[in-house]
């Protein structure tokens, strides 16, 4: 999902100037060879409203209801086929929000009354079900939630559009609002086996859904049903519909190296103004699909379609199969067409994990805009996310506070660091081939089902054949970025940077241990050098025959830092430091002033006359340089002693001019 709000922030970015270097209850069909098999546990605890929901896992919904495209009213019926899991189950619980009226509850045939607590509905069974026994419940309801205001807020909304001036009716239950739509169970860990959506409408409008559209039946009263068919599995938050006076346009597309084709079908205003300006996105997005699932394996749905619904929504949402957006702007397609791999196919394991979600979709729309526009416009894009990431310097990836969606949705640790840290990620493997091998083996590993950070990093660590931990503590979990401070000096042919580093959220991490690249410009031409850095502060050779003019960190945005200073350092003599027996003066001779530089610590310095005499005398303290005046001086030699702790260092001679 990307709201238009976090989007601008962004995908609206210049391109700038140079070169990126890099690399109702119906009988449930058989699915596509999957099953709850391929359901995975979520990492932590999963967001559900009351524990005893978590008693059964949801196999199957059918939800039947009548809508029109002026009022988010809304009624009908609701059927879910579940499995009681491992503990009897006393009270089926579900969520339905308190703006709906329940007519009537079955439960495996049993008229039940069901008890209210605000959104929470509870139903006492009779009798105790045992465990593995089957559940079917199909609930009746009429009613509308209460409006909201803002992205996230009621999960089913109508609204004109003020560009075409069409009126929509559609949901966004992502994260916690599908609730204000229909009876479910609010779990990411529980994915549904397959879904039937129907949607009764009058007969002007359309009804777009998930899945494939089986069939438009036509009823009496001057309406008809569109009845949409999903046989993948599918989490809560991707159920959707929307309502509107739609034009259908759709085609079918192939998949390289095969003959196989797909629907690719959209419901857009009917006006033909919005078919002109929206056409050649919804034609670019064949050529997304392809390029995505040359990446991360056949787009997952492929058997189905891939869609869109245009609606008022301020950005987009990725609606399994058909999602729902406000333009066809190509970063707003690309990013949720991206979501159909990161987020639909594999979930994240709990909201926590949502950068795995939101992050990599941000990065998917890098990657197919650097693709198609080249590498400037890639360049410019990383950069600009770069500058939102450093924005929050104390920010984690990793969402520990679930109970707020700003915080799980923010656009700056969510999305772009989720982002940024994804291409840090792709540095550290330095094989492109083998990093998006293991993220098509990561796709492969939790296909249809649900993954937390742990499970990435474990597929990520086999494939890298390393240990990832600190990686992940330090980039997802942890929080902030390095902050350097450089210096450099060339002797001969090597070329020596002292890096300081400290942690822009020291608290949490003091110190990142990161691979570095380091840009050395010339006028011979430049180079890009990697240093493993792994001190507070350290000294790295390179060997380079050019003369320097300077040298950048990480200017093409492989790394998330932040680089307060670079400067060259003509005491920078060799690798190990400060070589104290080689001091450096300049200019010498002078006419105003010397600048000695590498010398420790702490010492104390006293010029002299050739004759003997004291002229001056003071201390470096904690600087390893100090400026020694001359203008008041006479021409001539002058001796300029160093001592540290008492003992002589270095007898320097100095020519006044």
């Amino acid at each position: 999902m990307i709201p238009a709000f976090l989007r601008k922030k962004i995908f609206s970015v210049a391109v700038a100037c140079g070169m990126a270097l890099s690399a109702g209850a119906q009988t449930e069909d058989a699915s596509y060879g999957h099953c709850s098999r391929y359901k995975q546990q979520a990492s932590s605890v999963p967001y559900v409203a009351d524990p005893r929901e978590e008693t059964y896992d949801v196999r199957y919904v059918k939800l039947d209801v009548v809508l029109d495209n002026l009022s988010p009213q809304l009624s009908g019926n609701a059927y879910t086929r579940a499995v009681v899991r491992d503990a009897p189950l006393e009270h089926y619980v579900f969520e339905l929000s308190d703006g709906y009226t329940i007519d009537s509850l079955r439960l495996n045939g049993a008229m039940l009354p069901v008890a209210t607590a605000g959104s929470l509905r509870e139903v006492s069974l009779p009798s105790t079900l045992p465990p593995g026994a089957l559940l079917e419940v199909l609930v009746y309801y009429h009613g509308q939630p209460a409006a909201g205001a803002g992205f996230f807020s009621a999960g089913i909304r109508t609204e004109v559009s003020p560009e075409w001036h069409q009126s929509i009716t559609y949901t966004l239950s992502e994260p916690y609002f599908a609730r204000d739509w229909w009876p479910v169970k609010q779990s990411l860990a529980d994915k549904i086996d397959s879904s039937d959506v129907w949607i009764t409408v009058p007969e002007s409008l359309k009804a777009g859904s998930n899945g494939k559209l089986e069939q438009i039946t036509v009823l009496p009263g001057g309406r008809s049903r569109f009845e949409w068919k999903s046989r993948y599995p599918i989490d809560y938050y991707l159920i959707s519909v929307a309502v509107g006076p739609y034009t259908d346009y759709s085609y079918y597309m192939h998949f390289d190296g095969s003959t196989d084709s797909m629907l690719v079908q959209n419901y857009i205003y009917s006006d033909t103004g919005a078919f002109t300006s929206y056409k050649p996105g919804m034609d670019a997005t064949a050529e997304m699909v392809r390029y995505f699932s040359g990446l991360f394996g056949r787009y997952p749905f492929w058997k189905e379609k891939y869609g869109h619904c245009t609606t008022p929504l301020g950005g987009g949402m990725e609606h399994q199969t058909m999602t729902t957006l406000n333009n066809f702007g190509t970063s707003l397609v690309a990013h949720e067409l991206g979501h159909q791999w990161f987020g639909d196919h594999v979930t994240c394991a709990s909201w926590a994990d949502i950068w795995l979600n939101e992050g990599m979709a941000t990065y998917l729309d890098y990657l197919f805009r650097s693709h198609a526009e080249g590498a400037v416009s890639g360049a410019a894009i990383m950069s600009a996310l770069h500058d939102q990431a450093r924005s929050i310097p104390d920010g984690s990836v990793y969402c520990a506070d679930t109970t707020a969606t700003g915080r799980i949705f923010s656009y700056q640790l969510s999305y772009c660091k989720g982002a940024v840290i994804a291409h840090t990620l792709r540095y550290v493997f330095d094989n492109d081939s083998l990093f998006f091998a293991m993220l098509k083996g990561y796709q492969e590993q939790y296909a249809y089902g649900t993954a937390g950070t742990e499970q990435i990093k474990a597929v990520a660590a086999s494939f890298l054949g390393r240990n990832l931990d600190t990686f992940f503590t330090q980039w997802i979990y942890g929080q902030g970025y390095p902050v350097y401070q450089a210096r450099w000096n060339q002797v001969g042919d090597q070329v020596l940077v002292h890096l300081e580093q400290a942690g822009s959220a020291p608290a949490s991490v003091a110190l990142f241990r990161t691979p570095l690249p380091i840009r050395i410009y010339g006028s011979g031409g430049d180079t890009i050098v990697r240093a493993d850095n792994r001190q507070p502060a350290e000294t790295f050779a390179f060997t380079w025959n050019r003369p320097v003019d300077s040298i950048a960190l990480d200017p093409e945005h492989h790394v998330l830092l932040r680089t307060d200073s670079i400067r060259r350092d003509h005491s920078l003599l060799s690798l190990q430091g400060f070589d104290t027996s080689l001091y450096l003066v300049y200019p010498n001779p002078t006419a105003d002033s010397w600048l000695l530089e590498g010398i420790p610590t702490g010492c104390r310095l006293v010029l002299y006359d050739i004759a003997g005499k004291r002229l001056w005398q003071g201390t470096n303290g904690n600087s390893t340089a100090i400026r020694i005046g001359a203008g008041t001086l006479s021409r001539g030699l002058y001796l300029l002693k160093v001592n540290n702790e008492g003992a002589v260092k270095q007898t320097l001679k100095l020519l006044r001019l």
